[in-house]
This record gives structure tokens, sequence and C-alpha cells, in this order.
């Protein structure tokens, strides 16, 4: 490919000389060029000719000038050179390519284009043809052992893996049966036993056993196993198999949730002989009950293979690849040719593509402010963390920005943030005007956050709105894998904090209160983490619905009474998709569900999807 490289400098050094005239020039001038001698220089010639690039009329007489004449403009070499890159599924090479060469970005957005067209859905053409998925990754994953679970990405990858002994169909509101089929618990709910289906198949063909979830659920409560997860089943005091299909839980006290527990993807169920094994060999590249089978490309990335034997029924695409793009941003420009499917926050100029359709939602979960009640400092009186949190109005804040800011948050959730409108606190009244305080003037603060374009807005906003209240804010911007670790936690006065809530809301809300790592619980002083244990474990025990949710309430009001956290907006997102997709369903994350997504496919003669039904039941997210 060197060769392409030296067509591709002499294109951007001779830019000037109008298409279709030739370059005068000697051989010195042109070794110059290319940083070689002009021995390699004629070589480069010649490969550049016999390739059909250029036409070379050589100079008469010593020093005499030659003429080079350039069949391929820079963008048509690049484009040549891009495809056969993509052709061969080099894909990191094409992106690289893209950014050292495209001089402007209206050939950068068509070239991006282009290469686009590979990725996406790819339909059957004959029967040894697959049908492909094809993603765009900028991150490889972090981990593939389900208990050690902490980004979004990589539960996903989780869910598509393992399956877990229940499942919390949030649509329903209920639980619905996954690995058990059936369950219960005795009157006291510190016994539940539950009913595994038979026929259950691992990946590598052994049927699961109720030993399989017993050594999973034991190996996450083990210290031995680092698990952010590991607060869920403490109340957990014996496990028993009690035949090849049953496993029984018995509790240490009442515990009225705990089959939101279960369907945590941490709990998710391991073949406990691959995994007694070694380890560290299993979790390479894991084998599960999920849906889909992993292969892992080095250099390229992963493949996931179709359970063709999974027990709730085999996934419609035959394989899902995620292509590792390392430092691409610019991933996919969305096309005809790339049927895929887009989340991201609402923007109000952002319209659809044609054959493309929009649907917005609210966003489980809010955007808000951890106060760090452990850090000695100025943070350790209540009337500062008071007065930053009327200095940073979420109403005004809203307001002001828009944009992707549905509604100002008052609570976690966004319902209940509309019941209560703008005034969540009691003993405060937000007004329009920016309050002064000559008592905090000159305090500093560090306020730590993702480095995400999601943030950038919102930190200036923040900034500038302390400034003219006399609070001066010092920003630090962490990676993703950086963020919420104990260093960063311990170190920040403010953490600038976008909670997403999972499937099970209550298992979400119950991880804010008592995850100890990734979550905002490691900045609560002592005294507020043990009224938190205390509170959390009255709900647990509370059999009455409407008496839980008042427990959550208070829960909640117990954070913000004492200015541990400030609420600030819910977010609107926005998923675009192409209209030949059908069996859409997202996850609380946005994420893809790949067992149910399938294509429609296209007319062969006219190129089009057979139908556009509007009415179709994709249409309709949440």
């Amino acid at each position: 490919m060197q060769i392409a490289h030296h067509y591709l400098e002499l294109c951007r050094a001779y830019s000037a000389v109008p298409q279709g005239l030739p370059v005068s020039l000697t051989l010195e001038e042109l070794a110059e060029r290319l940083h070689c001698t002009v021995r390699n220089v004629k070589l480069v010639i010649r490969k550049m000719s016999e390739a059909g690039w250029i036409t070379w009329v050589p100079g008469r007489g010593r020093g005499n000038k030659s003429e080079l004449h350039f069949h391929y403009t820079l963008e048509e070499m690049l484009m040549k050179q891009t495809a056969e890159f993509a052709e061969k599924e080099q894909y990191q090479q094409a992106f690289e390519w893209i950014h050292q060469y495209a001089d402007t970005p209206l050939m950068k957005e068509q070239l991006l284009q282009h290469v686009s067209r590979y990725f996406g859905y790819k339909a059957k053409v004959t029967e040894q043809d697959a049908d492909v998925l094809r993603l765009p990754i900028n991150k490889p994953y972090r981990t593939f052992d389900p208990a050690a679970l902490l980004f979004a990405n990589d539960v996903h990858l989780s869910r598509q893996l393992f399956d877990t002994i229940v499942r919390y169909d949030r649509a329903a509101g209920d639980f619905v049966p996954s690995l058990a089929h059936h369950w219960e618990s005795d009157e006291t709910c510190t016994v539940w036993t539950f009913y595994l289906r038979k026929g259950v198949l691992f990946h590598h063909g052994r049927e699961l056993e109720a030993a399989d979830a017993a050594y999973s659920i034991r190996r996450l409560l083990s210290p031995e196993v680092f698990s952010p997860q590991r607060w869920m089943l403490e109340d957990v005091r014996q496990i028993r198999v009690l035949n090849r299909i049953t496993i029984q839980f018995v509790l240490d006290k009442p515990h009225v949730l705990f089959p939101h527990c279960l369907t945590s993807p941490s709990a998710a169920i391991l073949p406990r002989e691959l995994c007694e094994a070694d380890p560290a060999a299993y979790f390479a590249c894991p084998v599960g009950t999920g849906p889909f089978r992993l292969e892992i490309r080095p250099g390229y990335g992963y493949l996931l293979h179709a359970n063709e034997r999974y027990y709730l029924g085999r996934p419609f695409l035959d394989v899902v690849e995620h292509i590792l793009l390392r430092d691409s941003p610019e991933l996919v420009v969305m096309t005809d040719a790339c049927n895929m499917v887009q989340r991201a926050p609402y923007a109000p100029r952002s319209k659809p593509e044609h054959d493309w359709q929009a649907v917005e939602c609210i966003s489980s979960g809010c955007a808000l402010l951890s106060f760090n009640r452990r850090k000695e400092g100025p943070l350790q009186d209540a009337g500062l963390r008071r007065y930053v949190r009327s200095v940073i109005q979420a109403c005004a804040m809203v307001e002001e920005l828009g944009e992707s800011r549905a509604i100002a948050a008052a609570s976690f959730l966004p319902d209940k943030s509309l019941r209560i409108g703008c005034d969540p606190y009691r003993d405060e009244k937000e007004t329009a005007d920016i309050p002064y305080s000559s008592a905090y003037a000159g305090t500093e603060l560090t306020l730590h956050c993702k480095d995400s374009y999601k943030t950038y807005e919102d930190i200036d906003w923040i900034v500038n709105r302390c400034l003219k209240a006399g609070l001066h804010i010092r920003v630090a911007l962490h990676e993703r894998d950086e963020f919420l670790t104990p260093d960063v936690m311990d170190e920040a006065d403010l953490v600038l904090y976008e909670v997403v809530l999972d499937e099970s809301e209550t298992l979400s809300l119950l991880e804010l209160f008592m995850q100890e790592e990734g979550s905002i619980r490691r900045m609560f002083d002592d005294p507020l983490r043990a009224e938190l244990n205390r509170r959390v474990a009255l709900l647990l025990a509370e059999p009455e619905p409407r008496k839980r949710l008042d427990l959550f309430d208070k829960l909640e009001s117990l954070l913000t009474e004492d200015c541990s956290i400030h609420f600030l907006y819910h977010r609107r997102m926005q998923t675009t998709y192409h209209k030949s997709v059908r069996g859409l369903r997202l996850n609380a994350f946005g994420h893809i569900d790949y067992r149910h997504i399938w294509f429609e496919p296209q007319d062969p003669l006219t190129g089009e999807t057979a139908s556009a039904d509007s009415s179709s039941p994709f249409m309709t997210i949440h």
C-alpha cells in the first residue's frame, strides 16, 4: 500500500495544477517530494504506470523537466483504496486513510458515507449466505465476566451471551420466565424456590442444571471474585440444590424483592465445570445459554453467532458483527444502504433522512450533581451545599439550554418529576435571579465528569453560572473507564453524573443507594450510609407495593434534604431507524435487542422494501 500513499501525497502536493493538465518536474524534485532517492523514485514511477494510475513522459536530456499525468483525482484514488480496504474487511485502515487524506469536510463526509455502505444489514443471497448485521464500536469490551459488570456496553453484550434465572419485562411491569419457568416463596419471603426449565443447553452442548445456578450465585458472593453487585445477595444464608432442576435460596431476613436481584445481568448462570477449571481461559471467550455465542477476532472485533438451539427461540439474524474502529467518532453516516438503528439525544434541528423514521421518548433516569460528603473541605458546610443548589437551578438549566433536556428533574423518575414540578425543595424557591452570598464568594470546588460531547454544554453553563455567584469551579474530565472510580470520586467535590435506569427500575435505584463501586454512594458519609442501609432493609421486607413506593420516596428525599445530590434534568432521546427494520426493541440504555430484530427484504427489481407500513409494532417504542 506504500505506492498508494505516494500517489496520494503527490496528488496533494500538486493540487494547484488543474485536473487534466500535466505536472512538469524533474526526478530530483519528485525524490524530494517523496523523501526518497532518485533510484527509488524510478521504481515508484514504474509501479504507478503499470497500475494505470499515471502516464510518465520523461524529459529529453539531463536536467530537463518530465511530465506527470494523473489518471485519478485524490478523491477518486482515496475512494478506490478505502473501498479495497472495506472489501477486505480492513475497516480501521479505511477510516485512518480518510482521516489522513480527506482535505475538505465534504470529501470526508462522502468517503465516510461510501465506507458506511459496508455496515448495516446484509441479506441472504443464497442458502449458504447469512443474515448479518454489521455494527461499528469504538472501544473494546472491558469484561466478559458477569460478576464484574459496570458499564452499559458490557451489560448489553453479557445479555446476548448469558441468561438469568428470571427476567423483568419493563413493558409489562412484571417478571417473566427465563431459565426458571416457575418460582415461589414461603409466607415470610425468606425461602425462595425456583424450578428450572428442562433441555436448556449451554453453547458447548451441555444441559443446564441447578448446580450451575448454585455455583454462579455462590461465585458472585465470593470475596475472591470482584463484584460491585455482591450487595444484592448478601442476605443469602444458604443455597440448596433440591434436585437436578430445582434450586432454593434461604435468606437471613425477609426479602420481598429477591427476584429483582436475580434479574441482574451480574447474576447470569455460568457452566460450572468450565469456569471452575480455568476462569481466565473461560472469561477470555465465555459460553453461556444466551441467544448468541461469542467469537473474538483479534484486531477485527467480535462476532455473535445465533444460538441455533436457544430455548426461547432462535434469533432471526445469523450473525451480529461488532467491528472495532478505534478513534473514529464518525463511525457511520446513515444512508439507505446502511440499515441501522441510531439512538441519540434529541436535537430539534435534526430530521431523519429519506426512508428513515424517528421516535422520541424521555429516558428513564436523570442528570444530577452529587456532593462529596466524605471529603474534608468546604462542602462539609450544609449551607454551602444549599447555596450551590440554589445557584444551579434545574428549571433555568432546562429553559436556557433546551435541546435534549426535556424537563427539570425533581426525582430519578420522569413521571414523578412531572408531578412535583420545579420546586422539589421545601426550604427553597427557585427564582430567575442568580443568588449571591458574600459568605461563600471565592469558594473553589472541583467538578468531575465524563469526557463526552453530551456534557460540554452542561459544564459551561454550570461554571459560568457559579462564577456569577462567586463560586469558582475547576473541571476535570475523565474517560469512561476512569470515571466513577474510587480515586476520582474521593478527589471530587462535585460529580456531574447521568443515571440511566435499567429494565428493572427498582433494582437500578437500589444499586444507587447500595452499590459501592461505580455509584454515587461512594460520596455519602457514614451516617448517611447507615441510614440508607436501615431504610433499604425496611423496604425489602415490606410486602405492600404502595408502602414500598412510599419508602422509595423517603429514600430519595433523604438524599435531597441534606443536599447529598441535586437533580438537574431528564433527557429526551430520539431513535431513528430505516423503514426496513422490523421487530425493533430497545433496552433502557438504548441498545438493540438482537434476538428479535429482523429486516424486511428488498424487491430485487426495484430495490425498495416490500412495504413501509407506519402502523407496524416497532413504531411504538418507549
